[in-house]
């Protein structure tokens, strides 16, 4: 998943969005005002209607039609600045809901949210007696479903390869595992779509793709394998390489 900002970002974002929707008011207001002075002092200056007609008027058109297209950019400014703070408000509470629910996990699992790493960040890396899980929260709408190996919403591919993001995500905690002599083991990727309809009865590519509906009943429905001892040396691993990479926001140990 794209990187959400925090709450004071959405917030900054949005004020930008009003500013900038204040100001193209602002600046067609002063536009109008300087084109009805120039009328007046073509007026005063000439004398008579039929001067402002002759002389003024193709001036006035132009001055017009720029301060029109000026007005009209700020205002997309506005609205693109607007729709990205929005975005990044539906991510954030949507990563929040998946939250709440791994919060419910018995006492034996532990998750680590925000693992940034070299391919990306991770949403969530769940790790207990059930294995290690690497969970994408994606909040886009619609129909999610598959024409084999492709993902589709509302029957066309997503933007980008999100089958692909989540595998590169998995082999790097794989990967610092085996590079710290904890295990060879390879998490399984989840992906979780908060907002979407998931219509997808299968893995794709390996990876699991479900809705926010179904995640409980996709942790009930896990086998139990790890041990104890391996679940805590790996999360012991993963929480130091966290500290280590940065953190981006506070991780819950549960």
């Amino acid at each position: 998943m794209s990187d959400v900002p925090n709450a004071k970002e959405i917030v900054r974002y949005r004020k930008a969005g009003l500013g900038a929707r204040k100001m193209a008011y602002s600046d067609l207001a002063i536009g109008l005002f300087f084109l009805f002075l120039s009328i007046g002092g073509i007026y005063r200056y000439m004398g008579s209607t039929q001067a402002i007609a002759s002389l003024g008027l193709t001036v006035m058109v132009i001055v017009s039609v720029k301060i029109f297209h000026w007005a009209e950019g700020m205002g997309d400014k506005a609205k693109m600045c607007t729709d990205r703070a929005i975005a990044w408000k539906q991510e954030a509470v949507s990563e929040e809901s998946v939250g709440d629910l791994l919060e419910s996990l018995p006492n034996n699992y532990s998750v680590i949210n925000d693992f940034v790493t070299k391919k990306g960040t991770i949403d969530y890396i769940v790790v207990g007696p059930k294995g290690i899980l690497t969970i994408e929260t994606k909040n886009h709408q619609g129909v999610v479903t598959n024409h084999g190996e492709m993902l589709l919403q509302d029957g066309h591919p997503f933007e980008k390869d999100f089958i692909k993001q989540a595998w590169a995500q998995s082999y790097f905690v794989r990967d610092l595992l085996a590079e710290k002599g904890v295990c060879v083991l390879r998490p399984q990727p989840v992906i979780v779509f908060t907002d979407a309809d998931v219509q997808v009865k299968e893995r794709i590519r390996g990876v699991h793709i479900i809705g926010i509906k179904d995640l409980h009943a996709f942790l009930e429905g896990l086998p139990v394998w790890m041990s104890e001892r391996l679940s805590k040396g790996i999360i012991d691993c993963l929480w130091s390489a966290k500290n280590f990479y940065g953190i981006r926001s506070p991780s819950r140990r549960l």
